[in-house]
């Protein structure tokens, strides 16, 4: 739902009206996950995606008459019949999918949350006596929450999307998070690729050099945030938290080792160190002889990314985003053919 509130805050300040389709839950395999979202607009239009193809034809009609009039709906697609001409996921896989009418208040307030990066859930009744109330737009406000209330924000701590049970009610909550911090140090021509990669991925991306001459919005289109600051000293005030990505890209002893090693006093889940494997030995034992334990250092990703073959720096960029998403999702790199499931 996120990609889709810049559209969506425009339109509904034009006037239109719309109906909007959610993922509420999934189970097993599907395309997309809860909180995935497919508009339909007034004018004809068609914002965002439900299943990847699978079933939005379906959801459509069901969307067109809820923009005529008709109540909300909560429709779960399963597994296609053999025949292929029933309405189905062929990945085998079934997701319960709420369509409803576009609330324009509740797309404004979630617009202005994400672009103050403030955390925020949209939470709507889809089965239960209270079926049909306009959706919520719950935050952290200090206001006393009342049951749904209580419920959404269980999930927003998470981070998590899905469903609650609030009384007789069944309510589909989805968690929008602020972005989670992607630094890179090194201003180098694959510190611009990797931005590119953070970016894509949905981080906010700050790259960060003592070498102000190299920081550019030039070289650096798709970066958050330029900071002229030795990399170390910089890391010392960010925030940091588990979602959090640091790819040191600089592989030169001098700026490698101080912010490695303050980067290994944070609660990171990612760090990464580019270089060769004669740099990654040298950077590895200044590091032990500063009195790193090795068991810390095992946290560091180094050389950086996934063995692909990378070269270019866009390659190379590939095979970070790739080592990021697999450590992330505790998955072990092998070809999608290979893996069970």
């Amino acid at each position: 739902m996120r990609d889709l509130l810049p559209a969506l805050a425009s339109a509904v300040e034009a006037g239109h009206r719309g109906a909007i389709a959610v993922v509420a839950h999934v189970y097993r395999s599907a395309p997309r996950q809860a909180g995935s979202a497919m508009v339909l607009l007034d004018d004809g239009r068609i914002l965002g995606s439900v299943t990847g193809g699978c079933v939005e034809p379906d959801v459509l009609e069901h969307a067109r008459r809820v923009l005529d009039g008709a109540p909300p709906c909560l429709m779960p697609y399963g597994i296609a019949d053999e025949d292929a001409v029933a309405v189905g996921l062929p990945c085998g896989g079934q997701v319960d999918i709420f369509i409803e009418p576009l609330d324009a208040d509740a797309v404004l307030a979630l617009s202005a949350a994400v672009e103050a990066d403030r955390p925020v859930a949209y939470a709507t009744v889809v089965a239960g006596p209270s079926l049909g109330t306009p959706p919520r737009v719950v935050g952290w406000s200090a206001v006393p929450a009342d049951p749904l209330t209580t419920a959404a924000r269980v999930l927003l701590a998470c981070g998590a999307s899905g469903v609650a049970e609030v009384g007789d009610d069944t309510v589909l909550v989805h968690s929008l998070v602020p972005r989670a911090a992607m630094y890179v140090f090194g201003a180098i021509d694959h510190a611009a690729a990797v931005a590119r990669m953070g970016r894509f991925l949905g981080y906010r991306v700050t790259v960060v050099d003592a070498r102000r001459a190299f920081l550019t919005a030039d070289r650096f289109p798709d970066a958050d945030e330029l900071v002229a600051e030795w990399p170390h000293r910089f890391l010392e005030r960010a925030p940091v938290d588990r979602r959090t990505v640091i790819c040191v890209l600089t592989h030169d002893a001098k700026y490698d080792v101080p912010a490695i090693r303050v980067a290994l006093d944070t609660d990171a889940g990612y760090i990464g160190a580019m270089g060769s494997r004669r740099t990654t030995d040298r950077r590895r034992r200044l590091l032990l002889e500063e009195g790193i334990s090795e068991e810390r250092l095992a946290r560091v990703h180094a050389p950086i990314g996934m063995a692909i073959g990378a070269r270019t720096p866009q390659e190379v960029a590939v095979a970070i985003g790739a080592e990021i998403v697999a450590t992330f999702r505790a998955a072990a790199a092998r070809p999608v053919v290979a893996a069970p499931g």
